[in-house]
């Protein structure tokens, strides 16, 4: 995907402003559904990248990918020394910065991070993302290497069957989020799927584009059901958000240039992940301003979703612009 991809970028921005509403919910039926639109962003994010990891030639590809991973682990170091900074000065005002020197001066912290990429401790509990991806990465760089393809067609089918287990149990009962939130249940199959949708590429864009939409509508019509209402007490919209990631994938690499609304588009293209790495520290700022204030609890419920989302798109933005600025003065000197 050498050029830009204007339905992808477009959706890159649903997927992002989704996975904000998985992390500051609403409440009730209205929360689960927009939730669900966030898990299906993260699978959305995870074909993507495995997409870009197949090429012609191994050599050259693993190169790329060995590039991408460089890259992830220098936006993770980044993103969390910013993140353990700013909950420093979050808790000190709150009076309560033993917490934050117990939490940095303990030994399994650090496991927790390296291991499930647990960071809730400071905040900064959706960067586990990044260390799932950071994982993956590191597999598929040794898959393309050696051009293990017959291998990643066996570990596709696996993984997503892994997944969709994995992911029900946890979103039927009360475990930790953890277990599906990592990188063999949450990035690696959808990164295998997006692979093997590269590697098919020409075979799948025979599809009918009328079969693609009607899937893509009735999938995410049965993943957002799904999510509210339970069958048999279970949450199986894990099969819907497969189904829903592929096929508006597949309709995006047959329509690239079927933007849908353009500023939406640039605003995923250039944003998308801004969004991402920096919402959690706009969320919080909006809690404690919005508690600070005389209104309600339930009032807070209701206006701290909206608010999250509107300022952490224009924090976004604002970080997008300083970034490109400061690239161009970098390239001049």
């Amino acid at each position: 995907m050498d050029k830009r991809n204007l339905f992808l970028d477009f959706f890159r921005f649903i997927a992002s402003v989704g996975i904000i509403l998985v992390h500051i919910k609403f409440r009730g039926a209205l929360g689960s559904v927009l939730a669900s639109v966030g898990l299906w962003g993260v699978a959305f994010f995870s074909v993507i990248s495995g997409y870009a990891c197949n090429g012609d030639n191994n050599e050259v590809m693993a190169a790329k990918i060995l590039k991408r991973l460089k890259r992830t682990v220098v936006i993770t170091a980044i993103t969390v020394i910013c993140y353990a900074v700013f909950s420093f000065f979050i808790l000190k005002s709150l009076g309560k910065t033993d917490l934050w020197i117990q939490g940095f001066t303990n030994p399994v912290s650090y496991l927790r991070m390296l291991v499930l990429g647990d960071f809730e401790f400071f905040y900064a509990g959706a960067l586990w993302y990044l260390v799932a991806l950071i994982y993956s990465y590191v597999i598929f760089y040794f898959l393309v290497r050696y051009n293990l393809k017959k291998l990643i067609y066996v570990l596709t089918p696996l993984t997503l069957v892994f997944r969709v287990i994995i992911d029900t149990y946890v979103r039927s009962s009360d475990v930790s989020w953890h277990i599906s939130a990592n990188w063999l249940v949450g990035v690696l199959p959808m990164m295998l799927l997006g692979y093997v949708i590269a590697d098919q590429k020409e075979r799948l864009e025979k599809l009918p584009m009328s079969l693609l939409i009607t899937i893509s509508a009735i999938s995410a019509a049965a993943m957002m059901t799904a999510s509210c209402l339970r069958f048999f007490n279970f949450d199986i919209s894990q099969i819907f958000i497969i189904l829903c990631v592929t096929s508006v994938f597949l309709t995006g690499i047959r329509k690239p240039d079927c933007y849908i609304c353009r500023p939406i588009a640039y605003l995923g293209k250039e944003d998308s992940l801004y969004i991402y790495l920096i919402h959690m520290m706009v969320a919080l700022i909006l809690r404690n301003i919005l508690n600070s204030l005389p209104v309600s609890p339930d009032t807070i419920y209701r206006l701290l979703p909206v608010t999250s989302v509107i300022f952490s798109v224009l924090a976004a933005r604002l970080l997008s612009i300083v970034i490109k600025a400061f690239r161009k003065s970098f390239a001049k000197s």
